[in-house]
């Protein structure tokens, strides 16, 4: 799933929740940020390589509007469109550098994990469950 997709999902179902679960969610927002820094790092330090996503331009033909309208009325021409999609690539890192950046994401969830659990709190006494 795109990130766009996820993040309009998100966006429509943080429509739909209740003002607890919206204050749990905003609570966790960093947390859940961190968590997948570090899944990413470890499947990086696993696969012993990185994978970036990059733009690749492509091009096809397909019909365009014109201003004017040609001899049989239609006013559409054929042309040549260029769009992007996204492919993965390989990058090498260095593991050590991974190793340490995976102890330092460590070491902030356990901070934010403790911050959202207060926070967490503070929100079921502001909107106690009916």
């Amino acid at each position: 799933m795109t990130r766009f997709a996820l993040l309009s999902l998100l966006l429509v179902l943080a429509a739909c929740a209740t003002p607890l679960e919206r204050c749990v969610t905003q609570a966790t927002r960093e947390l859940r940020t961190v968590e997948g820094l570090i899944a990413e790092t470890e499947a990086n330090i696993a696969r012993g390589y990185a994978i970036e996503e990059e733009r690749v331009p492509y091009s096809y033909f397909t019909w365009c509007a014109r201003g004017d309208v040609d001899e049989d009325g239609s006013g559409l021409v054929w042309c040549r469109q260029t769009d992007f999609r996204l492919r993965e690539k390989p990058v090498a890192i260095d593991m050590q550098a991974e190793r340490r950046k995976l102890a330092d994401l460590e070491e902030k969830r356990r901070d934010l994990a403790a911050a959202a659990a207060a926070e967490i709190r503070r929100c079921r006494a502001a909107y106690p469950a009916n």
